[in-house]
């Protein structure tokens, strides 16, 4: 099954430090996490510790991704949560599979990544992600900037 330590460490690679871009619709984020989604939280002074203790219950725990049998495969949909939310990577992933894409990682779901060819899963997993920042450069002109950046994330490996 797969392993948080081993997934995090690349997330907050990722991620890097703290930046507080105008155009971010986040606002002030420190390793991921953001004023947006965490206003009660001190930004700027996180430490590496707080945010792990944040992925670790906010994200992996809601994908279920200690049940997750692919190392990869979980690392990619935590990495993917981080940057576009838990329920849009579970909806992304869930389509992937042929999963009701409710938004929610559920024992249909992790059947139905288990049991699929890892390979193919990531790479119909990284398209999806690739055309889920596409449409949000289209969407929004701001997010253009950042369009080429998510993409090369989307398909590294």
């Amino acid at each position: 099954m797969a392993d948080f330590n081993k997934a995090i460490e690349k997330t907050l690679v990722n991620e890097g430090g703290y930046v507080n871009d105008p155009s971010d619709r986040g606002g002030e984020t420190n390793y991921g996490i953001s004023k947006r989604s965490y206003p009660n939280v001190d930004i700027q002074n996180l430490t590496v510790a707080d945010a792990k203790e944040i992925y670790k219950r906010d994200y992996w725990d809601r994908l279920r991704a200690d049940e997750i049998g692919s190392q990869q495969v979980a690392f990619e949909l935590f990495d993917t949560a981080v940057n576009m939310g838990v329920r849009t990577a579970s909806k992304l992933i869930q389509g992937c599979v042929g999963s009701h894409p409710d938004g929610v990682i559920g024992n249909m779901t992790l059947q139905s990544i288990n049991n699929v060819d890892e390979e193919l899963l990531l790479l119909r997993f990284k398209l999806a992600k690739v055309a889920r920042y596409t449409y949000l450069a289209k969407k929004r002109p701001a997010n253009r900037k950042y369009l080429l950046g998510w993409i090369n994330r989307a398909l590294e490996a």
